[in-house]
């Protein structure tokens, strides 16, 4: 899974909110639902994002 197509299934599935960290290379993600935050690499263009990248976030998020 790319970048994002995981952000598109974050935002449909989840209701997370992304916003744009200036200078960094990342996105802020936002679980509104429990305040959890965590951040998505913007670099790579279309690469695979790993399993273990996948589920940090989730956990992160609250969401696993």
């Amino acid at each position: 899974m790319t970048r994002k197509q995981f952000e598109k299934l974050l935002r449909k599935e989840y209701g997370i909110e992304s916003y744009t960290k200036r200078g960094t290379g990342h996105k802020e993600l936002y679980n509104p639902q429990n305040r959890n935050r965590s951040q998505l690499p913007m670099h790579g263009g279309g690469k695979q994002l790993g399993k273990g990248l996948i589920n940090k976030i989730l956990k992160d998020l609250g969401l696993k």
